[in-house]
């Protein structure tokens, strides 16, 4: 089955959220869900921070929605928006 590499931008809800346990959040909640290849950290503005995820997943409906509905689990997430996705 072929896979999907998706891309998504994920801000927390406030300045005050350490991005860099939101990441390890995200790594342990999509444990065994989807791969995830990289979390990457990207300064915004006036010390806002967002997290830039990739993961890669199966190529079949209801993949996005999954990352997105585990992420927005996470206390801290404000907003999960995909940016890119594409076959593998």
């Amino acid at each position: 089955m072929a896979e999907v590499a998706m891309t998504f931008s994920v801000l927390p809800e406030d300045s005050d959220n350490d991005v860099d346990v939101l990441a390890q959040n995200i790594r342990e909640i999509l444990e065994g869900k989807c791969r995830v290849v990289s979390i990457s950290k990207k300064e915004l503005a006036f010390g806002l921070k967002s997290l830039q995820l990739v993961v890669i997943v199966k190529d079949e409906g209801g993949q996005q929605d999954m990352v997105e509905d585990a992420v927005r689990t996470i206390r801290g997430i404000g907003q999960i928006d995909i940016e890119d996705s594409s076959l593998v």
